[in-house]
């Protein structure tokens, strides 16, 4: 299997994947909190739902995590192997979804954390824990627009292996989940699931090229 192929399937797959997981499975299985409650009260109501269900849980955070890490991982790989024009932007853009990466690690870490104190009965340092999980996903909207801007630009750039239409298309999505996110969560999450489709269709586009 060659690198291409690899980006190609981890482009496909772990998109849909995740959004499956996270979008469909967890609420169908573990509820969804309640956001009209105070941020405490959900945070309780989030951990008590786990515990109750903690094998469900694990399985559902494991499985979306490994989907998570490939779809990251297909567009760092992706712009590392930008080589001529659109290498220096690729390479930047490869350490930006490096960083997203490490932003999951860290919210998972804390909301596992937290998880154990809340099973342990101390609930205080367990909400504080998981409201520091929740706060380190705030700049991820931001770090995401960054990462599909600059590998957009390297792939406009590069004129391959993506056409310059959807090599541009990655550029808008970036620069408008980059500006507009932060704004309003449901623009946010729409512009989330159209980077979501722009990353499908390229890897549909490599898988076909490949072939």
């Amino acid at each position: 299997m060659t690198t291409k192929t690899l980006i190609s399937w981890l482009m496909i797959i772990c998109p849909i994947g995740m959004i499956v997981v996270f979008a469909g499975v967890e609420p169908a299985i573990m509820g969804e909190a309640d956001e009209s409650l105070p941020t405490q009260d959900r945070i309780l109501s989030t951990l008590n739902a786990f515990t109750e269900k903690e094998l469900a849980g694990n399985v559902i955070n494991l499985v979306g995590l490994l989907f998570m890490i490939g779809w990251l991982s297909a567009l760092a790989i992706l712009g590392k192997e930008l080589k001529e024009n659109g290498a220096a932007l690729g390479s930047v853009a490869s350490l930006v979804f490096t960083a997203v990466l490490a932003i999951l690690a860290v919210s998972l870490g804390l909301s596992l954390g937290a998880n154990d104190l809340f099973a342990e009965g101390n609930k205080a340092a367990a909400v504080t824990l998981e409201l520091a999980s929740e706060s380190a996903w705030y700049g991820f909207p931001q770090l995401l627009g960054v990462g599909y801007t600059l590998l957009g630009l390297g792939l406009v750039l590069e004129r391959n292996p993506l056409p310059r239409v959807l090599a541009g298309l990655f550029v808008l999505a970036g620069l408008a989940t980059f500006i507009l996110a932060p704004i309003n969560d449901g623009l946010g999450f729409l512009l989330f699931l159209i980077s979501i489709l722009l990353v499908i269709t390229s890897g549909i586009f490599l898988l076909r090229q490949g072939n």
